[in-house]
């Protein structure tokens, strides 16, 4: 498909692209999701929902629930003994939200956030809303790490669908199968994480998912890793300075200037990779969601 676009039908992308709404569901223009059409509306899509990197996952949440009703999903994280750290997500999440209501299907989990004065309910929102219908609409739902470890994908987007306000996101975190050093273990078969993780999850891929579900992907950004991106440069700069470098050009004011060839695509491509902008290498994804505009 990607030699298709990039060869034969290079000109039919291209206008696609130009053309394409900012947002829509494919299937509208098209059968084929693999139609120059669909491809160019998709990214368009994600093109519009593309952010800065994020500087620290819970401050950008903590932000952006304050003073506003919202539902964390999956609240308890795993087990007990994490809600004493500082960096438990819904501790945080309730002390700025107005109101702030955890749903988990871990009783043992949600009896201790009740002990602690948490507002909390055990329920599978694989079944839908149940018990928490009544306490919605709400602001915000947050899916923090939440996505890679469940069997039915679609159940976040049907509890958003159903849930949210009229003017309500639905944030998701999740790992950045992106990032460096999981591609790297990936390509050397090395297992080294969360042995719970069942998927991950990628921005095409949440944009599909939403509008299956009536909603759009509005913002998707990983968070910002500067260590890792400027050692990701250095090592670049290091590569086209090993490469063929020639002098051009004597300047009058000072000694000649050192610039890497035109090496073709490969030259090209690395250049372009040695400069700051990189923007999904951090660990996490984070994706907002909301209903389409009107």
């Amino acid at each position: 498909m990607i030699a298709t676009l990039r060869h034969n039908r290079r000109a039919d992308y291209d206008e696609a692209i130009a053309t394409a709404p900012p947002q829509g569901r494919w299937t509208a223009r098209t059968a084929d999701p693999n139609d120059p059409q669909a491809v160019a509306l998709r990214a368009r899509t994600l093109e519009a929902a593309w952010r800065s990197p994020i500087a620290d996952r819970v401050a950008f949440l903590e932000g952006r629930v304050r003073g506003r009703m919202v539902l964390d999903i999956g609240c308890v994280a795993h087990d007990e003994s994490r809600m004493d750290a500082s960096n438990w997500l819904h501790a945080r999440i309730a002390a700025a939200a107005s109101t702030c209501l955890g749903v988990d299907i871990l009783d043992a989990g949600v009896d201790a956030m009740r002990r602690r004065g948490f507002d909390a309910v055990v329920h599978d929102l694989t079944t839908g809303l149940g018990p928490i219908a009544d306490r919605g609409p709400f602001d915000v739902i947050v899916a923090g790490e939440l996505i890679e470890h469940v069997d039915d994908l679609g159940m976040l987007f049907r509890t958003a669908a159903e849930g949210l306000s009229a003017e309500g996101e639905l944030i998701l975190t999740t790992p950045n199968p992106y990032s460096p050093r999981r591609v790297r273990a990936g390509q050397l078969g090395i297992a080294w994480e969360n042995v719970d993780h069942i998927v991950y999850a990628f921005p095409s891929g949440i944009a599909e998912l939403a509008e299956r579900h009536g909603l759009v992907l509005a913002e998707a950004a990983t968070t910002d890793t500067p260590a890792s991106r400027d050692s990701l440069r250095r090592r670049l700069a290091r590569t086209i300075k090993g490469s063929h470098w020639r002098t051009v050009g004597i300047d009058t004011n000072g000694p000649a200037r050192q610039v890497a060839p035109d090496a073709g695509p490969l030259g090209r491509a690395l250049r372009r990779l040695a400069r700051p902008r990189h923007r999904f290498v951090g660990e996490t994804f984070v994706y907002v969601i909301r209903r389409p505009a009107a």
